[in-house]
């Protein structure tokens, strides 16, 4: 700020404390804070105006009028810049994680639950992990989280935030049937939350938060991996009918307020796997009939459930399941009925969660064979996310709905002995109007920084430049300071056309630079060399009047003979801005 002569640069020092805490701590900031960093700002400002006025004065005017007049402007201009900045920061959306516990923050790096997947499949042990009790008959489904996005590398989580309870999944998306369950987990380790499907309510410790894209409950704090461990919770949740009553009669799929996350698909998913999904679904009117038809197509004798086979949802395995081998467990079976309604146009997600178990003396009991991934998919006519398991039922140890188990086989002709990698146009995200993707705030911040950083580093030099020059060029009480700062500004000006400034008096300097410049530059140039002079050396008054005037001549003088191909890099990277050599 000092070597700049300029004010407004004290400003990103005193914002700073307040910046860092806005930006790096998850809870919110609180206007107030920023406050006193806008006031001393204000003070700083008015005190150089002050400074500058009183220095200034015409004759006959009081000091005393002077400060007074610049108090209240100083006073009216911050005011009204916190006001406008209030106004301007009202539509701009909220971080929706916004409050952290006292053990721990809202932002965590979440673990995927799906690398457990086949290893808990696999398990031998017949030792319950929880226990549950249902006012309902059946039993239930407990996820443990969503995975939304989809690319080469398979399903996995997106970013999440993490809000506190109560939990807020809005309106029941059809007719409902209120179920009370009361969980008890034993030696279970895990930084999920198992909750049935719709969750309502849910009364729990104060270290758990939930992400309200996809209702998943996550710990925060310093033990939040084995935060289920030993835990005792109860949960309020909507109970879906069965999805063969009312899914056919879902015209549309809907459009969740993700940004397309749920949409997207990388360009190498094969054009046959398109082809598969709309032969198994010709003659569905509704996309709720193209979604049963994709289900019942998956749990089909056309499939095989193994755990044998190489594990996870990437895009190879998946095109070997729909259209080689047809073998494969779970999570294959989820992540090819994602793929398929994606590439209908119908959002979807896989789950990771747990069946509902076996039923032993009034209590359900759930172990980690349990453990499962299925499908959910989205609709309009606040219908919502719906569940949809196409794992044959009889593989897992479950009871398929009597419908399912009379569905049509299909055995669609296209199935090519290995998947082909042609690449094929894919379902774009889409953000339907009115909707804004609800992004990451975390994400939002880094691209907002990284914007403001680049803004920095392109336009900062060349505004600094510009600032450096009107500073110099000021109108000043004292003449031979005003003509010192003239000078140093045709010093500024010459390293910027990337020479060498001369060593040597001002005399010396004119000596040699004079007979580069026309005629006017170089008359121009004299006298400002020899008002230098004056004002080092000499005892005679020195005149400040018309020395703007005069540095513009020559500095257009100099840009006229000292041109280069690269004058453009050097007025947006000033090179008068960076030390230089000193000269004798």
């Amino acid at each position: 700020t000092i070597g700049l002569r300029n004010p407004a640069w004290t400003f990103p020092v005193l914002v700073m404390p307040y910046a860092v805490a806005a930006l790096a701590i998850y809870t919110e900031a609180s206007p107030v804070f920023f406050g006193y960093a806008a006031i001393a700002f204000v003070v700083v400002l008015a005190t150089s105006v002050r400074n500058r006025a009183l220095a200034n004065l015409p004759p006959g005017t009081t000091r005393r009028g002077w400060r007074t007049g610049v108090t209240r402007a100083a006073a009216a201009s911050g005011a009204l810049a916190l006001f406008l900045t209030g106004v301007a920061a009202i539509p701009i959306p909220e971080r929706s994680a916004n409050a952290a516990n006292a053990g721990g923050t809202g932002a965590v790096q979440l673990g995927d639950p799906s690398l457990d997947l086949i290893r808990n499949v696999t398990s031998t042990s017949d030792q319950p992990v929880l226990t549950y009790t249902t006012s309902d008959e059946a039993g239930e489904y407990l996820r443990l989280a969503a995975l939304a996005a989809f690319d080469n590398r398979g399903f996995h989580l997106t970013a999440t935030d993490l809000v506190p309870f109560p939990l807020n999944a809005g309106p029941a998306p059809v007719e409902t049937k209120r179920i009370r369950t009361s969980v008890q987990i034993a030696d279970l380790a895990s930084e999920y939350l198992p909750m049935p499907w719709i969750p309502a309510g849910a009364e729990v410790p104060a270290n758990w938060r939930y992400d309200p894209r996809t209702m998943a409950v996550v710990a925060v704090g310093d033990d939040r991996r084995s935060a289920t461990r030993r835990l005792e919770y109860t949960v309020t949740s909507e109970r879906l009918p069965a999805v063969e009553d009312f899914l056919p009669g879902v015209a549309e799929a809907g459009r969740p307020a993700d940004g397309g996350v749920t949409l997207a698909l990388p360009d190498e998913v094969s054009p046959a796997v398109r082809e598969l999904a709309e032969q198994v679904t010709a003659g569905d009117v509704t996309a709720g009939q193209k979604a049963l038809s994709l289900r019942d197509f998956l749990r089909s004798g056309a499939f095989t459930y193994s755990t044998v086979v190489s594990p996870g949802s990437t895009l190879q395995t998946l095109d070997d399941f729909l259209l080689g081998s047809r073998v494969g467990y779970c999570e294959q079976f989820a992540g090819g009925l994602a793929v398929m309604a994606r590439m209908l146009g119908i959002p979807s997600r896989v789950v990771v969660g747990f069946l509902p178990g076996k039923k032993v003396d009034g209590r359900w009991e759930v172990n980690a064979r349990n453990m499962h991934a299925w499908t959910e998919v989205y609709f309009d006519d606040g219908v919502g996310w719906v569940p949809l398991d196409p794992t044959p039922g009889s593989a897992v140890g479950i009871t398929q709905p009597s419908s399912s188990t009379s569905a049509r086989t299909v055995e669609p002709s296209i199935r090519p002995s290995s998947a082909s990698a042609t690449a094929v146009p894919t379902v774009a995200p889409v953000t339907p109007a009115g909707q804004t993707g609800q992004g990451s705030a975390a994400a939002l911040l880094v691209v907002a920084g990284g914007l403001a950083g680049a803004a920095l580093v392109a336009f900062g030099p060349r505004l600094a430049r510009r600032l450096v020059r009107w500073r110099r060029l000021a109108v000043r009480a004292d003449p031979r300071v005003a003509v010192e700062y003239a000078w140093a500004e045709v010093q500024a000006v010459f390293v910027d056309q990337g020479e060498d400034w001369p060593a040597g008096s001002s005399r010396q300097v004119l000596a040699a630079l004079g007979p580069e410049l026309d005629g006017r530059a170089r008359a121009e140039l004299a006298a400002l060399a020899l008002l230098v002079e004056r004002a080092r050396y000499s005892g005679e008054p020195v005149t400040g009047t018309g020395l703007a005037e005069r540095v513009a001549v020559v500095t257009r003088g100099m840009k006229k003979r000292w041109a280069a191909p690269t004058a453009w890099l050097r007025r947006w990277w000033p090179q008068s801005l960076w030390p230089q050599r000193p000269s004798s």
